[in-house]
């Protein structure tokens, strides 16, 4: 039986000071919201200190300087003063402004499900640059691919990937080569998912869990291969679109579970 887990990530304290209060990040920036008529909030995930929160003055004024280096699905260089509360912006770098995502539609959309989902299972100032690679190889591989002409599944693939790889390194690792319950290897056909297991169920021990539903055997190669592999190199999986369903509802199960 599987117990529930609290993700849990280590802070990373080593910020590089230029002074007492001056900072820099390295930030992708996962969204923004206006605060009044010419300052933003923006969301960022940093690699220093994970997800925080800072404000942009000036931001909203045509021509801001800053804007286009703060835009959603950007990775900047952020220069920031900090006192109390929340860290002021006071200058930044575009490092990569990932185009090929922002051009393409699907890609979009794709980016910006993956940031909600983010968002919400990842903590305030937790630091973890292994978490910031991992979020940055899934942008740079979106972005290859969306200068391609690939399968409208492919992008669902990668980020589907990517959701897996996060929940694996925040702790909630997915049996997918034995039985989550009594352990036997698994055979090709009737295999079962089960989140409260905690992964995959044989047949016979499907027969005990309410909650088991019936998954391929495709979707289940498609979770080891993310599981064994670098988000980067995701961009070159391919499934038809039968086991990127079954692995979507497989996702969609975990975290509805994580989440009571």
């Amino acid at each position: 039986m599987r117990d529930q887990i609290s993700p849990s990530l280590s802070f990373f304290s080593n910020k590089r000071q230029n002074n007492d209060m001056d900072y820099r990040y390295d930030a992708i920036i996962l969204g923004k919201r206006d605060l009044g008529e010419t300052d933003r909030f923006y969301i960022l995930y940093t690699q220093e200190e994970g997800k925080i929160t800072a404000l942009g003055k000036g931001t909203k004024r045509p021509n801001a300087k800053l804007s286009g280096n703060l835009e959603p699905v950007t990775y900047s260089q952020i220069f920031m003063a900090k006192n109390r509360g929340k860290g002021n912006i006071t200058g930044a770098i575009g490092l990569n402004f990932f185009p090929n995502v922002k051009a393409n539609f699907l890609a979009l959309k794709s980016t910006f499900f993956v940031f909600g989902i983010f968002e919400k299972i990842i903590s305030d100032q937790e630091g973890d640059p292994e978490i910031f690679q991992l979020l940055l190889g899934y942008l740079e591989s979106l972005d290859k691919i969306s200068a391609e002409n690939v399968k409208e599944n492919r992008f669902d693939i990668l980020s589907l990937g990517f959701i897996l790889k996060l929940l694996d390194n925040l702790g909630y690792r997915l049996e997918v080569e034995r039985c989550a319950s009594c352990g036997k290897k698994l055979s090709l056909g009737q295999n079962f998912f089960d989140a409260k297991s905690g992964g995959i169920l044989c047949p016979d021990c499907s027969r005990g869990s309410l909650g088991a539903m019936r998954v391929s055997d495709g979707a289940i190669k498609l979770m080891r291969i993310f599981l064994k592999n670098d988000p980067k190199n995701f961009s070159k999986i391919d499934a038809s679109e039968r086991d990127v369903d079954y692995l979507r509802k497989i996702i969609t199960e975990e975290l509805n579970w994580i989440s009571i």
